[in-house]
């Protein structure tokens, strides 16, 4: 014979105002899947309105514990995230009728004291149940995260590799931004990305990454250290500088020819190219070489040599601009 408890049960689910039940607390629920209607928090204190709602069996968001409370009517919840990790839900957007526009996230809210609607409320969310839906991810979806069901809903990557091996592991730790930005920490290994998929896709960038990877080696079989770090820096434009460093001079810019620099931008544009080393070292042979075996007589060149009639090629216009970098910019 059913007991009380699942009698109360069934008549919240013919109301719609269930929501996900909790055999374990059923007398006393006070954790409820809540939609966020507002976080507009005039103290500042990244409090929020949230509202809980279920959803009928269309999958259609209506009644729930909140269902005859207006939104300026609902208590605000306080935080359990603290500020040192600064996260903001997306709140459902409505006109001024009313009408729905954007459904918001989902949080979970912890209610102080389930009999009484006008006790603390506290929230932790936004609940976003794949990796591939950091940038907003609909109540209605979030919520199906406490179906019981085989089935699954979020898009798998198991199958791409490639797209695979970008998001982070099980046995990584990581903090992700809303759009295609995280800090991946793996064994020994971080990881700071920006734009690791093409706009609007899971296909990775392979034309503008941008990334540092700060990775330490131990145990080193290959070359003569066992044990050493190293700090990979990849971007399509490297600025490097110093509030106080020497910034250039315009008249400068006509020794160098990089028909890509003005898409960099000003602070680009106000730095030096690096030196590639071995190309510098290069052009220093060449000219080592001529002055200590060319031979004149006055008032006559210097018989040509091989290294001398290469080194006729170092003009601005020519391999000179091999001895600076088009990307790598310093002051």
């Amino acid at each position: 014979m059913a007991g009380i408890n699942d009698l109360a049960a069934s008549i919240l689910q013919m109301n719609n105002q269930a929501n996900v039940s909790s055999q374990g607390n059923s007398s006393a629920r006070n954790v409820y899947p809540a939609l966020v209607s507002s976080t507009d928090d005039p103290t500042g204190q990244n409090r929020i309105k949230a509202r809980i709602v279920t959803l009928d069996n269309e999958g259609k968001i209506s009644g729930g514990k909140d269902r005859d409370k207006l939104d300026k009517d609902l208590v605000y919840c306080y935080p359990l995230i603290p500020e040192f990790f600064h996260v903001r839900p997306i709140a459902q957007q409505t006109n001024s009728d009313g009408t729905i526009i954007s459904q918001g996230e989902m949080v979970w809210v912890i209610l102080e004291n389930p009999s009484d609607d006008s006790s603390p409320r506290y929230w932790v969310g936004p609940i976003i149940s794949s990796q591939l839906k950091l940038k907003f991810q609909a109540y209605s979806e979030a919520a199906k995260i406490t179906d019981i069901t085989s089935f699954n809903v979020n898009p798998s990557t198991n199958n791409n590799f490639k797209v695979d091996a970008l998001l982070p592991g099980p046995a990584d730790v990581a903090v992700q931004g809303r759009d295609d930005a995280d800090l991946i920490l793996k064994p020994r290994q971080l990881i700071l990305s920006s734009g690791k998929f093409k706009p609007n896709s899971i296909n990775p960038n392979d034309i503008s990454p941008s990334n540092i990877t700060l990775t330490q080696f131990d145990n080193n079989k290959i070359g003569p250290l066992k044990t050493f770090s190293q700090a990979n820096i990849q971007s399509s434009n490297l600025n490097i500088y110093s509030s106080i460093g020497k910034f250039r001079d315009q008249n400068l810019a006509r020794f160098e020819v990089n028909k890509n620099l003005k898409s960099f931008g000003d602070l680009a544009n106000s730095l030096h190219p690096a030196v590639l080393g071995d190309e510098l070292i290069k052009l220093l042979d060449l000219i080592i070489k001529v002055l200590l075996t060319h031979i004149h007589t006055p008032q006559s060149p210097l018989l040509p040599i091989p290294e001398s009639e290469e080194l006729v090629n170092y003009t601005i216009a020519g391999q000179l601009q091999n001895i600076i970098s088009n990307v790598l910019r310093i002051n």
